[in-house]
């Protein structure tokens, strides 16, 4: 019992202190090893295949929820797998009713990603396991009965979800912790770009910084909607854990730092010119970097469970004060105009460390409080069948990707009947792989996967020429699929070139592996091919004709954060929820703009149109986020003043100005010239009395600058329509 408990708890230490595609690869070693001495054992080795394809297949399905909600995904998961492959083995005799019942099982299945990442990852697995049910019955030597094929894979999958359940339990927050590591890291390496920017480099070099920092951006809203999705979860099945009190907290602290890091203050140019020959820039920078730096040492001290060492950022941050103090003392009188604006920086970065500093003081708390703030989603079988029908129309990406996904599988299997290929399921299996929602990363995955499998199956003609023996093949096989698991994520080529190696090791066992060499490489070429046609010529998602809707969206929602962060500053009651909420989705939005940007890039250069422009338009819309989200780091009602309707009329403007160049993006109306309306009300808010209390004068000046990127976003969003639609652009009357 003690040597039990001793290797238990260094597997725990194991789980905890490395990444999650570690844990992940432990568990498949452990699942395949199982199914392998099984097979041994009862001394049918051709078990070995069906049972390591259901390992396979289930722990493609595993989703990152606890024990209670593993249990309810892996009960989904065997219903659909058997059911599916017992269709697969009374269909297949019948291949015109075999070939239809692929086109609608595919599209079915593929509009599963309608319901969220969980059940596209499901029913992905669904259609894998569909295709390995047909190569096993494609290469049985003998008949089999009906129920064997579909039984053993359905097997091998309940083994591993078994083994994923249990792992869960005994681990209950590993996947938590190791999902706000990733998260603080990313939150971390935002700040390290942040600090670049002072001192201000060169104007071309600020573009691409900029641009950077929108990408990355883009990386900490995914890392922050990730530990989110698995908050929901744990929080519906384990509601009385004070421990998820503190993960909860930990979440919304680097949710507060991401926001004060992703403020903009001022004109960075003009802070740079005034303040040059003093050190708070490079101060500033420090400390930026410093904070980076902290944010990694905390999410290695979730992951650890150390101490949280912030002496280098809290010693940063005590320069900035200490230089801050010698210019408030020594300032020349040229300093003087911009000094309010360099103390609310300066004032957003001390704060920002004290936000850091809450991470060190957490300790385990009731979630009563906490969970509120995460509301749980009301799932009901009218909101499942409402998610898919909205996702019904060729507007939908899920919805392409379906029909796309339907027609490519169907092609495959009419080449396998027309062709008569050896071992043609595969074909499929490669189509599944490859063809991936858009053009970019389908091109990318085509040639790491062709890579992959000739290296592989180089490998795999080496290897079992040089061991014969079955056991040492099987291990073979055993320690490829682990690898397969460990890289698919980040390393898609030796990933493939790991799983080809494991099937023709597996193969060997039954047949003849040699045989199997040649066919596999020509059904990838074949199985690529469709994928990419498919990709390219089915319903294609080509993101240049998405990004005006994409940017609508983000100047929507920006509008919007605008409009609930000035309430902050007009009332004293605000929901927390509203804005929480309203945040969540600009962050998303403006994520979303730069990925499609990003996507755009890596399409075929007669589909990347107006780059440049669309470039600038990013990197602006980004920029006038940047300043709607300083307003959230000086919450708080403004005192009564005269200007007190000055500065909620400009407010107002702003959010119906973004909100028209939306509208007119989307119905493909011209853009008015605002630049006088725009510029009036610059001067009114230039001619307000300074004098006024710090708050005033920030929403002023935050405003005053909101006005400058509203005018160029406005000024680049019509010279591209001009660009793009010329004369048949519609006016506004």
């Amino acid at each position: 019992m003690l040597p039990f408990k001793h290797s238990l708890q260094a597997l725990r230490k194991l789980s905890v202190t490395s990444n999650s595609q570690l844990s992940y690869g432990i568990r498949v070693f452990i699942a395949l090893c199982g199914a392998m001495a099984l097979s041994w054992f009862v001394g049918h080795i051709d078990m070995v295949i069906p049972l390591f394809l259901g390992v396979i297949a289930s722990a493609l399905a595993e989703t990152e929820d606890g024990w209670q909600g593993r249990v309810r995904t892996l009960s989904i998961t065997l219903i659909l797998f058997i059911i599916t492959a017992f269709g697969v083995r009374l269909l297949m005799p019948y291949p015109w009713l075999f070939g239809a019942s692929i086109a609608v099982v595919a599209f079915s299945l593929s509009m599963g990603g309608a319901l969220g990442r969980r059940y596209g990852l499901i029913s992905q697995a669904t259609l894998i396991l569909a295709v390995y049910t047909m190569i096993g019955l494609n290469q049985a030597a003998d008949e089999l009965p009906v129920w064997y094929e579909p039984v053993l894979l359905t097997l091998g999958a309940l083994w591993y979800g078994i083994l994923s359940v249990i792992w869960a339990a005994l681990f209950a927050h590993v996947t938590l912790r190791q999902a706000l590591t990733s998260l603080y890291i990313e939150v971390g390496l935002y700040l390290k770009l942040k600090s670049k920017f002072f001192p201000l480099p060169s104007r071309g070099a600020v573009d691409s910084l900029r641009l950077e920092l929108a990408r990355q951006h883009g990386q900490v809203v995914v890392a922050l909607n990730r530990v989110r999705e698995i908050l929901v979860s744990r929080i519906d099945s384990d509601p009385k854990n004070p421990r998820l009190g503190r993960y909860i907290r930990f979440y919304f602290i680097a949710q507060g730092i991401h926001e004060r890091a992703s403020s903009s203050h001022y004109n960075y140019s003009d802070l740079a010119e005034t303040f040059f020959h003093s050190d708070i820039l490079f101060r500033l920078q420090r400390q930026l970097s410093e904070a980076g730096t902290s944010c990694r040492k905390i999410g290695e001290a979730i992951r650890g469970g150390q101490a949280i060492d912030l002496r280098d950022s809290e010693e940063a941050v005590a320069g900035v004060q200490r230089s801050m103090a010698y210019l408030e003392r020594e300032a020349e009188p040229t300093q003087w105009r911009l000094f309010r604006p360099l103390r609310q920086l300066t004032d957003n970065v001390i704060a920002l460390q004290q936000e850091l500093d809450k991470a060190r003081q957490l300790e385990d708390v009731s979630l009563s409080d906490a969970s509120k703030q995460i509301p749980q989603p009301r799932v009901t079988l009218r909101s499942i069948l409402s998610q898919i029908a909205d996702q019904l129309t060729p507007k939908s990406q899920v919805f392409r990707h379906a029909v796309r996904m339907s027609i490519a599988l169907t092609c495959g299997y009419a080449i396998i009947q027309t062709m008569d290929l050896m071992v043609g399921y595969w074909v499929m299996l490669t189509t599944l792989f490859v063809c991936l929602p858009t053009f970019g990363s389908t091109r990318k995955r085509l040639y790491e996967r062709i890579a992959g499998t000739i290296v592989g199956l180089v490998a795999a003609w080496s290897l079992i020429t040089l061991f014969p023996v079955e056991i040492i093949q099987l291990l073979i096989a055993v320690v490829a699929g682990v690898v397969f698991f460990l890289t698919r994520t980040n390393r898609y080529m030796l990933a493939t070139a790991a799983i080809t190696l494991m099937v023709v090791c597996c193969f060997n066992q039954v047949s003849d592996g040699y045989n199997v060499i040649w066919p596999r490489l020509v059904d990838t070429l074949i199985g690529s091919v469709i994928s990419w046609l498919a990709v390219f010529f089915i319903l294609p998602d080509w993101f240049y004709r998405q990004l005006p809707i994409t940017f609508a969206e983000g100047l929507r929602r920006s509008a919007d954060y605008l409009r609930e962060l000035m309430r902050f500053y007009q009332e004293d009651d605000v929901s927390e929820q509203v804005y929480r909420h309203s945040r969540r989705r600009a962050y998303n939005a403006d994520a979303l703009l730069t990925s499609t940007l990003v996507n755009m890039q890596q399409e075929p250069g007669h589909f990347r149109r107006d780059t440049e422009l669309w470039q600038r338009l990013v990197i602006r819309s980004h920029t006038l986020f940047n300043y709607i989200a300083a307003f959230s780091a000086h919450r708080g009602t403004l005192i009564d003043q005269s200007s007190n309707q000055l500065l909620a009329d400009a407010g107002d403007y702003i959010v119906e100005s973004l909100h028209e160049v939306a509208e007119c993006l989307e119905q493909r109306e011209l853009v008015n010239d605002s630049s006088a309306e725009i510029e009036r009300l610059r001067k009114t808010l230039e001619q307000n009395p300074i004098d006024e209390d710090e708050r005033h004068y920030f929403v002023q000046s935050q405003l005053h600058s909101l006005l400058g990127q509203l005018e160029e976003i406005r000024r680049l969003t019509l010279e591209l329509q001009i660009q793009v639609h010329g004369n048949s652009i519609k006016t506004v009357s």
